[in-house]
C-alpha cells in the first residue's frame, strides 16, 4: 500500500512537469508567431492596382483618354490614390493623374468630397506622323496642317475598300484628276454596313491656301486640334460638347488643357464655352463644345 501511494505521487509530479514543460513550448511558440505577425504588418504593402501615380510634370504633354471621379470622405485629393488607381484600372488605363478635390460642402465629416484624375494608357507622348508623301502627284498632308489650312474643295466617294491605304490610292487619283496640290482623307464611314461599302470625305488644298478664318490668330501650325474664334461660336454648330475640371490660373492654361480633350475626342477644333467655380472655390468646372 506504501508503495501504491508513492508512485500515484510520483506520477503525478511527472504529469505536472509534463503539462508546464508544455506550457512554455507553447507560450514560447505563441511569442514566435506575434514577432513573425508584427514584422509581415510592419513591411509596407504593394498596391494591388495596375494603375501607377503620374506627377503633374510627367502628365503635362500627355493626351488623357478621359477623366474620372472618385467620391469619398477625402481630406486631401492624395487620399483618394487607391480608389483612383482601381477606377483607373477597371477602365483599362495604366496610368493616371490626380488633378483637383471638389471638397464637401460643410464641415460635417459625413459629408463627401469628389476627387477627380486623368487617365492615360501611356506614360510617354504619341508619335504623330508629321511628314509629308507623295501619291499619285499629290501631297498627302498631314492632319494638324490640313486642319490649318482651308481646301478649295471637299469631294466625297463610295466603295469597298479592305484597307486605308487603298481608299488613300483612290482619293489621290481624285485629287489629281482635280489638280490639287494636296488632299487629306477627313472621315470614313461605313455607308452599307452589309456589303461594307463606305463614304469618304476627302479636302483638296492648293499650293497657296489661306488659313482658315475661323481658327483663333494665335494659333500655329502643327497642332490637332485647333480653338475656333468667339464670332465662329457664334455660328458654327458643335456635334458634342464635354466637361472636365481642375484649377487653373489663367485662360492659357484652360485652353491648353481643353485641346488635350478636343484631341482625345477625335475633335478637330474646340471653343470652350463655360467656366464655373464650384461653391466652395476649389475647382473650375470648364465646358468645351467639339467640331468637326
Amino acid at each position: 500500500m506504501f508503495y501504491i501511494c508513492k508512485l500515484k505521487k510520483a506520477l503525478n509530479i511527472n504529469f505536472s512537469f509534463n503539462n508546464l514543460k508544455m506550457k512554455e513550448m507553447i507560450m514560447k511558440r505563441l511569442n514566435k508567431l506575434s514577432i513573425t505577425l508584427a514584422l509581415l504588418l510592419s513591411l509596407p504593402v504593394a498596391s494591388v492596382y495596375a494603375a501607377d501615380a503620374l506627377t503633374s510634370q510627367e502628365a503635362k504633354n500627355l493626351i488623357p483618354l478621359k477623366e474620372i471621379s472618385v467620391t469619398g470622405r477625402y481630406l486631401q485629393a492624395e487620399n483618394a490614390a487607391d480608389d483612383i488607381s482601381r477606377a483607373a484600372d477597371e477602365a483599362g488605363a495604366k496610368y493616371y493623374h490626380i488633378k483637383a478635390i471638389e471638397n464637401a460642402m460643410t464641415n460635417n465629416s459625413a459629408d463627401s468630397a469628389v476627387v477627380y484624375a486623368d487617365i492615360y494608357q501611356s506614360n510617354q507622348p504619341v508619335a504623330v506622323e508629321k511628314k509629308e508623301v507623295t501619291q499619285n502627284g499629290v501631297v498627302l498632308y498631314p492632319r494638324a496642317k490640313a486642319l490649318y489650312y482651308l481646301p478649295f474643295e471637299v469631294i466625297k466617294f463610295k466603295g469597298n475598300y479592305n484597307n486605308t491605304a487603298e481608299i488613300t490610292n483612290d482619293a489621290s487619283k481624285l485629287a489629281a484628276e482635280k489638280n490639287a496640290y494636296a488632299f487629306y482623307v477627313f472621315s470614313i464611314a461605313p455607308s452599307d454596313i452589309k456589303n461594307q461599302a463606305q463614304e469618304v470625305d476627302v479636302a483638296l488644298y492648293k499650293k497657296d491656301a489661306v488659313v482658315r478664318d475661323f481658327i483663333v490668330s494665335k494659333a500655329i501650325e502643327g497642332e490637332d486640334a485647333y480653338e475656333i474664334t468667339s464670332d465662329a461660336f457664334k455660328t458654327m454648330t458643335p456635334y458634342e460638347t464635354i466637361s472636365f475640371h481642375g484649377s487653373f490660373n489663367n485662360t492659357a492654361e484652360i485652353s491648353a488643357e481643353a485641346q488635350k480633350y478636343a484631341i482625345a475626342n477625335d475633335a478637330h477644333f474646340y471653343y470652350v464655352k463655360e467656366i464655373t467655380t464650384n461653391p466652395a472655390s476649389t475647382i473650375q468646372t470648364v465646358y468645351v463644345n467639339l467640331y468637326r
